[in-house]
């Protein structure tokens, strides 16, 4: 089963982040971003409620949303996935 939501941008923050660089733990600019559900259709009462999230490393992602103007929608789309084996 699939859930499709749809948020729009609501905040974006810049931030200091920890990941892999050259094979070392290094500090790189990440970006935050907060995204709401959109109110109405094509959702109706079913709307959700509550907030997306998401503190991006990589720099191409992270573009999607420093670009995007502060209310820009998103459609967003939630598959459940097969445990991994380990």
């Amino acid at each position: 089963m699939k859930v499709h939501a749809r948020f729009h941008l609501s905040e974006t923050t810049r931030l200091r982040v920890s990941t892999m660089v050259d094979g070392k733990w290094g500090s790189i600019e990440g970006l935050r971003v907060k995204l709401q559900p959109v109110q109405g259709e094509p959702f109706g009462s079913a709307t959700p409620s509550g907030q997306l999230e998401m503190v991006i490393a990589n720099p191409e992602a992270a573009a999607v949303f420093s670009e995007a103007d502060l209310g820009q929608e998103f459609d967003v789309l939630f598959n459940a996935v097969a445990p991994r084996d380990e």
